[in-house]
């Protein structure tokens, strides 16, 4: 079975990213093939880590994803590698419910049978990291197997820290990392700023990140620690039937691109010809299109480059019932306007309504209700689960009809989500669709039917 380990921390900003991207490049440049995997409901970390490794990061999540189909998935895209990074999210026990593990990087840790390397930022510690760390160990007994430092703020610093953590838990510290000013990036309202909008210096920070990980982690140790990982039990994805083929529009730009892997290789899988456009370009090729997919991202940020011809054609292809299926970003861009610091910027208009964007209005967690209307993805009863990750709202200006009722989650008015215009569903929830792929197939097919109208 491949060898893996998880890389994990003992609260968020602990440079959890940072090191794991870091690994990554390093043994990319040792000859090995990474795969590396994002634990939780994440769109950013994930393209730093697809770019230090050279292959699609895959998000693995135990409150979306039952445990097979978390074993499935990592099956699947470790198939030809040599190596498994899991970064996880938050601290290794967080998760949605402060008593439950259920969502938690312990909990996929757990699932995969992979060793922990748990990383803390020592600033202002350094017999107190040996107490996060045996507190982290003897919670639950977690696999902890290794100790990487960040932010030590000198070689002396590191070197207390190490004794305690050594002296007092038995747990290796692999290495240490120093607070550095290069090695930070930029955040915003929704983590990192994303590989698309940080162009080659995104590329130059992964150097960075990897020179400082070769220079000051045992990497042998760690390659040692992932080896020695348990045997794993997996089954493989079984091969989906593809569909009749069709041509799916999948807006990609630095405006829009929150998807997860699996939700494109599923659709390709099944049969799709996925063809990438730009709302911020102009795009004319919709008359071959099947059905269009617009995910989420940072639209409040690039509204004023929306392009004017695009948005008249998506118009006309979403009236003359083309399925279309928004998350998030997609559903904003969709409405009459996005409105950000009281500039106004026209939208589609295909959505009777405002989307006002508010960084006091923060509406971040997962999601789950059900099915009450018919539509391109669900049947009425069907069960929906994701997450919402937005500091937006909707000021609806006519009624609106919706697909889901709420049972966890605010969506649009803290009851409902998932407007329905034509063929259209425009949704806050973001979908993982590993495990639920009936509802791309009913995507697709009814792609396929409005290409044969």
């Amino acid at each position: 079975m491949i060898p893996r380990i998880v890389v994990a921390a003992a609260n968020s900003g602990s440079g959890k990213t940072m090191i794991t991207c870091g690994i990554a490049r390093a043994l990319k440049k040792r000859g090995f093939k990474v795969q590396t995997f994002k634990v939780g409901p994440d769109f950013i970390d994930p393209k730093y880590h697809t770019l230090a490794s050279g292959r699609c990061c895959a998000n693995l999540d135990s409150w979306l994803m039952d445990e097979g189909t978390i074993l499935k998935d990592f099956s699947y895209y470790c198939s030809d590698a040599d190596i498994a990074i899991i970064e996880g999210v938050r601290s290794l026990y967080d998760s949605s419910d402060p008593l439950s593990t259920k969502g938690s990087t312990y909990s996929v840790a757990k699932i995969l049978k992979a060793p922990i390397i748990l990383t803390i930022d020592v600033r202002g510690l350094n017999m107190g990291a040996a107490a996060i760390v045996k507190g982290f160990k003897t919670l639950f007994d977690a696999d902890i197997r290794g100790v990487i430092l960040n932010s030590s703020r000198g070689e002396r610093h590191e070197l207390k820290a190490k004794k305690a953590i050594e002296e007092f838990t038995g747990i290796e510290v692999l290495g240490a990392i120093p607070r550095k000013k290069e090695l930070e990036i930029e955040m915003r309202h929704l983590g990192l700023v994303t590989v698309e909008e940080l162009e080659k210096s995104a590329e130059e920070k992964i150097k960075i990140w990897a020179e400082v990980v070769e220079e000051r982690v045992d990497l042998d140790k760690l390659v040692k620690i992932a080896e020695s990982a348990e045997r794993l039990n997996t089954t493989t994805r079984e091969k989906e039937e593809i569909l009749e083929e069709v041509e799916i529009a999948v807006a990609y730009d630095k405006a829009f691109n929150f998807y997860y892997t699996q939700n494109l290789d599923l659709l390709k899988n099944l049969g799709a010809k996925i063809r990438i456009f730009s709302p911020l370009q102009k795009f004319e090729d919709f008359e071959q299109i099947g059905g269009v997919i617009i995910g989420g991202g940072y639209p409040e940020l690039y509204a004023y480059e929306f392009d004017e011809r695009t948005m008249k054609l998506l118009r006309e292809k979403i009236e003359d019932d083309c399925p279309v299926y928004a998350e998030c970003g997609g559903l904003m861009y969709l409405c009459n306007n996005l409105i950000n610091k009281n500039e106004k910027f026209r939208g589609v208009g295909v959505i009777d309504a405002d989307a006002v964007f508010d960084t006091s209005k923060r509406y971040l967690g997962y999601a789950k209700g059900s099915c009450i209307r018919e539509n391109i993805l669900f049947c009425v009863k069907d069960k929906i689960q994701g997450h919402e990750f937005h500091y937006s709202y909707l000021e609806i200006q006519g009624e609106a009809k919706y697909a889901y009722r709420l049972e966890r989650g605010y969506g649009i008015d803290g009851e409902h989500d998932g407007i329905l215009v034509h063929s259209t569903l425009a949704s806050y929830i973001h979908l993982l669709f590993s495990g639920q792929e009936k509802s791309l197939k009913n995507f697709l097919a009814n792609a396929v039917r409005y290409n044969k109208r």
